[in-house]
């Protein structure tokens, strides 16, 4: 059982201690439970736990906590309470009063209420434009406990952040293509001695670049779950052609492609979005093959589907990485690899999003005699 919170936690044991609380009183021994009996019932050790300890517990909830003294003084806030009334540390709030903070005076009066009326309140309020909603639960001695929550859609936080990414890539793209015309300018005027540090500029210009490209490329396809421009598509031509695209970089490796296909098996799918994956993985398998070596793609039929299997013989996946190598900004180790790496870390990932809304399905594993195999799925259309 994962449990998210404190309260998620409590609750657990709460409702443990109902249901032995319940087959106590079946017994025909009626007396009321005392300490000593209480804790046969509950074997969770409580007493045990540091205060500390709970508190630190609660740096990892999803609500914001906040405890306040009798004063209405702060005296403990978690992390997620410091992000939502947008506070960098604690000590910028820890000892001062309520109303003190902008963010949160807008409780004092719900507080002073319920302190009188004994009952637990709730409020919706804005912090900095976004929807906030607040639990008051009153403690012993006229303590309280402060919980916040978001309401915020993860929807809406999604669009926030790809809305971010956008702004920042297209504010990148600029200053980046005059640093590439600056290094091409710079380098007919600097000395044969430093030429080297204009070429690296001009490499690491051109690399920042794409993954700017990339990176803009990926947030589109993110927010694209479907293909209006959906067509059947023979799988293996496809592949071909792919083949017939990256031919010349093969060819100055000796690389050489060994095709099975049995049958014109049909997919459906995003022709060119498709073609833009195959080019990812067909690239990455010539790149970590050594050369004069092959590479190898078997098209079979599984059940109701279509598999792709694209496989090299390079130094293969580091263990443990099988499922990381599709995440964002992914570099293997350099030690295991004899070959330089310059992509951005994102191409692997494109081809995961681009194969998943295309209704597929894609997996890398390492071969038993070497190298590695990316495979992919996707449901066969007749």
């Amino acid at each position: 059982m994962k449990i998210k919170s404190l309260q998620e936690l409590v609750l657990f044991f709460h409702e443990k201690w109902k249901i032995k609380v319940k087959k106590f009183h079946k017994r025909e021994d009626k007396n009321l439970l005392t300490k000593k009996r209480y804790k046969e019932f509950i074997d969770f050790p409580f007493e045990k736990i540091p205060p500390f300890e709970i508190l630190s517990w609660l740096d990892y909830s999803s609500q914001g906590w906040i405890i306040l003294s009798s004063d209405l003084t702060i005296k403990y806030i978690n992390d997620k309470a410091l992000k939502l009334i947008r506070r960098i540390k604690c000590k910028d709030v820890i000892g001062k009063a309520i109303n003190d903070i902008s963010e949160l005076e807008i409780l004092r009066d719900k507080i002073l209420y319920s302190r009188k009326k004994d009952l637990p309140c709730y409020l919706d309020f804005n912090i900095f434009g976004d929807p906030i909603s607040a639990r008051l639960v009153k403690g012993r001695k006229k303590t309280f406990l402060i919980v916040l929550e978001s309401k915020l859609s993860i929807e809406a936080l999604k669009d926030r952040q790809t809305q971010l990414i956008n702004d920042v890539s297209h504010e990148l793209k600029t200053p980046l293509t005059s640093l590439i015309l600056i290094g091409e300018r710079l380098e007919s005027t600097v000395s044969k001695k430093d030429k080297y540090l204009i070429k690296r500029l001009k490499k690491e210009s051109k690399r920042l670049k794409k993954m700017v490209e990339e990176t803009l490329e990926l947030s589109k396809l993110n927010n694209s779950f479907s293909y209006s421009t959906n067509q059947k598509i023979v799988i293996g031509k496809l592949i071909i052609e792919t083949w017939e695209t990256l031919k010349p970089l093969a060819e100055k490796k000796e690389v050489n492609i060994n095709i099975k296909c049995l049958d014109k098996y049909l997919i459906s799918g995003d022709y060119q979005n498709l073609k833009r994956a195959y080019i990812n993985i067909i690239d990455n398998a010539i790149r970590y093959s050594p050369n004069k070596e092959e590479i190898k793609i078997e098209i079979f039929r599984r059940d109701s589907s279509v598999v792709i299997k694209i496989r090299d013989n390079g130094v293969g996946i580091e263990d443990g990485d099988f499922n990381k190598v599709f995440g964002r900004f992914y570099r293997g180790d350099p030690s295991r690899s004899k070959f330089k790496k310059s992509g951005s870390g994102l191409g692997l990932s494109i081809t995961k999003t681009i194969i998943t809304n295309n209704k597929g399905f894609i997996k890398a594993y390492n071969n038993k005699d070497g190298g590695a195999t990316i495979e992919t799925i996707f449901p066969l259309v007749k």
